[in-house]
């Protein structure tokens, strides 16, 4: 779990910097999936090391891709333009977080099963 949070991270870090450096306006709003996925990726860093510390490293990076994930759903679906560079970081933002969000599911029900089994 802890490479996919780290890959994961890294996406979003890469999205932050495609999306300063494609767009025309620089502005630092264009960093907001590097400064959601760096993060993410430092937390699965950590898990990786100590894995005694996987519990509250995995919810931190969890609650962080929910966050990433509500806040970019809501500001692309408010977007009026699509295909610009601003919707494809969005709407990239989003699908990855939504992934993530995914496999922490997936990952927190099979923990559960295993303690009740």
């Amino acid at each position: 779990m802890s490479k996919i949070t780290v890959f994961i991270g890294v996406m979003l870090c890469v999205l932050g910097f495609y999306g300063y450096s494609a767009s025309e306006v620089k502005s630092v709003t264009a960093f907001i999936p590097l400064f959601v996925g760096l993060p993410i990726a430092i937390c699965g860093g950590i898990t990786m090391k100590k894995p005694s510390l996987s519990v509250i490293f995995m919810h931190i990076a969890l609650t962080l891709a929910l966050l990433g994930f509500v806040a970019s759903l809501m500001k692309a679906l408010q977007l009026d333009e699509f295909g610009s560079v601003k919707s494809v970081s969005l709407w990239s933002m989003c699908v990855l977080c939504f992934i993530l969000l995914g496999a922490y599911m997936q990952s927190f029900i099979k923990a559960r099963s295993n303690k009740e089994g």
